[in-house]
């Protein structure tokens, strides 16, 4: 059974996101308190913002304007 949610990606339409991961400076790794979305990649530090809350914020996140130094966007 197929079921409508409110909770996804305002941009893309994508129902899920995941925690950014990246090394801290004695190389372990962190989550960094940054999601990503799973479509289309956007990230943000508040699922309000990623799922459009009529509350949220309109402007975009600063983690969404520039993602950290520490993240690698290999494979």
């Amino acid at each position: 059974m197929y079921y409508k949610t409110i909770y996804k990606c305002s941009r893309c339409g994508a129902t899920s996101y995941q925690p950014v991961i990246a090394r801290d400076a004695s190389g372990a790794l962190m989550p960094t308190g940054v999601f990503r979305c799973t479509g289309c990649r956007v990230t943000f530090t508040d699922a309000r913002d990623w799922w459009g809350h009529p509350g949220a914020s309109s402007t975009p996140s600063a983690a969404e304007a520039t993602p950290p130094a520490a993240l690698s966007y290999g494979s």
